[in-house]
């Protein structure tokens, strides 16, 4: 199957499951997968980006090889979709098993999408979590965290506020 072609037929989660069927387990198709998550191409990427959630939610450890080239290309991503799809299986995953490296790249993108107002609510609520499970990690920044959360709060959406305001109650458990 030519998944690039796939991909452009049509942006459905019908012709999603269809993809995410055909490469199942099949390790080396799901290298070509992520191979065109990767490439900041225009609906191709993005659409990628969604099969590969689509299988990690049935396959958790699938993307375990590929964490840290996703990790290196966040910064490089141009489209909320990618950036989504990567955000949530990253908020999934245990920072402690990151190299510093990857760690720090991941934590700086995440605070750039959640501080800045042009992101889509999904992109920030997923960052959220991502700083939050690492403020687990290094309690020194749940101030900040709280800081940027609380500043947000009265513009955001409700899915926003909903998420931000779980988030703070555990972070003022922190901080107290």
């Amino acid at each position: 199957m030519n998944f690039r072609e796939q991909l452009l037929a049509e942006l459905s989660k019908q012709n999603t499951d269809y993809i995410a069927s055909v490469i199942d387990k099949d390790e080396k198709l799901f290298r070509q997968l992520v191979e065109l998550a990767l490439t900041n191409e225009k609906y191709v990427s993005g659409r990628a980006a969604w099969v590969i959630e689509v299988l990690w939610l049935k396959y958790p450890t699938i993307i375990d090889p590929y964490l840290n080239e996703i990790i290196d290309f966040l910064p490089k991503s141009k489209y909320d979709n990618q950036k989504r799809h990567f955000a949530k299986i990253l908020s999934e995953k245990k920072l402690s098993e990151l190299d510093e490296n990857r760690l720090g790249i991941l934590i700086d993108r995440c605070f750039s999408w959640l501080e800045d107002p042009a992101y889509p609510t999904a992109v920030k609520m997923f960052s959220m979590q991502i700083l939050f499970n690492y403020v687990k990690i290094e309690p020194v920044l749940a101030s900040e965290l709280i800081a940027i959360i609380e500043n947000q709060f009265e513009d955001s959406t409700p899915g926003f506020k909903n998420r931000g305001e779980k988030v703070l109650k555990e972070l003022y458990k922190i901080t107290d």
